[in-house]
């Protein structure tokens, strides 16, 4: 008798546990989202009081961003979220969150990036892709034919980035040594970097940002835009205060 009991207050323990372990996460569950929708309450309202565009679910992004390799579609549903979209001076921008989810149940996994593109019909730009370098893995890369643009004469910058592009030429003389010492100053680790025609695009993996950081990861973008947009227009555009 004494072993059966001990053995119902087990079960029954188990089960107390289970049930708590269960109620701890719908309680999670229910704070996170809340705290999610007041982040994104927040950045609808400085939209609003801004004059910027705000939309939940951005329906349009994907014809906007189309070119960009940036936008990685790995899983079987992918979704743009909480866009944030307006004018800084002469240039057009759209900020916005996207989920690539691959999997389910316990095997369910969501990729989050914060997107900025920043436009002018009146720029171009060579096609180019960057991003930090990892040592070890991008030398492993190299040897199964990764590519990378390096610039013999400027090896800090070919050391902080890997710069990959179809059109290695055009990106080589475009890259001269004011628009690779603007991205070794003002870089900000992790930021990633891919240009197209008239759109400039910086990718933040992993992170939903809120306001303050929103505008300073706009700000961040705008800096390194007005850095590197091509000479020949840099007279006639003059970019704003990001404030």
């Amino acid at each position: 008798m004494g072993y059966r009991s001990s053995h119902s207050e087990a079960d029954l323990f188990g089960i107390i546990f289970g049930l708590g372990f269960f109620a701890l996460i719908i309680i999670f569950s229910i704070i996170e989202s809340k705290r999610e929708q007041k982040r994104r309450n927040e950045i609808k309202d400085y939209c609003d009081r801004n004059n910027l565009y705000y939309s939940e679910l951005a329906q349009f992004i994907p014809s906007k961003v189309k070119n960009f390799s940036l936008i990685e579609y790995r899983g079987h549903t992918n979704r743009y979220e909480v866009e944030m979209s307006g004018k800084r001076g002469q240039y057009n921008f759209t900020m916005f969150e996207h989920f690539s989810e691959s999997g389910s149940g316990k095997s369910r996994s969501v990729v989050i990036n914060t997107i900025c593109v920043i436009t002018n019909t009146h720029i171009r730009f060579p096609k180019f892709f960057m991003r930090d370098e990892n040592v070890i893995l991008d030398s492993l890369g190299k040897l199964f034919g990764g590519q990378d643009i390096n610039f013999a004469e400027d090896p800090e910058f070919s050391k902080m980035f890997v710069l990959q592009s179809i059109v290695e030429s055009s990106v080589r003389n475009f890259f001269d040594s004011k628009i690779r010492r603007a991205f070794v100053n003002y870089h900000v680790k992790g930021y990633k970097y891919e240009a197209c025609g008239n759109s400039f695009m910086v990718c933040l993996p992993g992170k939903r940002l809120k306001v303050p950081e929103r505008l300073s990861f706009l700000a961040d973008s705008m800096r390194i835009l007005r850095e590197i947009v091509p000479r020949e227009d840099e007279q006639e555009e003059q970019l704003g205060n990001v404030y």
